[in-house]
């Protein structure tokens, strides 16, 4: 990344301070959430406006899903969050391969109905490294998510040599 250019992960740090701030305000996630709905989206502008997030797709979506889940962690990536929904549930993980087959156009919209279906179950997200891989969306990006959802546990992965 250039210079000139701002890290994600610094930008997913102050638009989730941001979106924090509003988590308590029933309007405000009201309209972020309508972030996600085209039709809708301008709603969820004025609120954006502070953290650039007018018309960008990943602002628009990471500010939607908090909106919809706010149950954060600052550990693993969404393949961690997907493992746990997929459980005992062996369907899920086709649900997985089509998200990690998506390009950059379509990732936004293909990542809401796992959001969703974490807070159905309660599962935090990790919404700072979502924003940073959405933003870097690619096969490195990819590839991590693989080794989370597939890969051994954290505890197995750190003692191995």
């Amino acid at each position: 990344m250039s210079n000139n250019q701002p890290d994600p992960k610094e930008i997913a740090a102050k638009v989730l301070a941001y979106l924090r701030q509003l988590r308590h305000d029933r309007g405000a996630m009201a309209d972020l959430r309508c972030a996600l709905n085209p039709a809708k989206r301008a709603r969820a502008w004025p609120l954006l406006a502070p953290v650039g997030g007018i018309d960008r797709p990943v602002y628009e979506t990471i500010a939607g899903l908090y909106a919809y889940h706010p149950v954060e962690t600052d550990s693993g990536n969404l393949g961690t969050t997907c493992r746990g929904l997929a459980g005992e549930n062996t369907s899920f993980e086709s649900r997985f391969k089509r998200l990690l087959s998506c390009d950059r156009d379509e990732i936004c919209e293909r990542i809401r109905p796992v959001i969703l279906a974490a807070r159905a179950k309660g599962i935090p997200v990790n919404y700072e490294e979502l924003f940073a891989d959405l933003c870097y969306w690619g096969d490195t990006v990819k590839a991590r998510w693989a080794r989370e959802f597939w890969g051994a546990p954290v505890e197995t992965q750190e003692t191995m040599p």
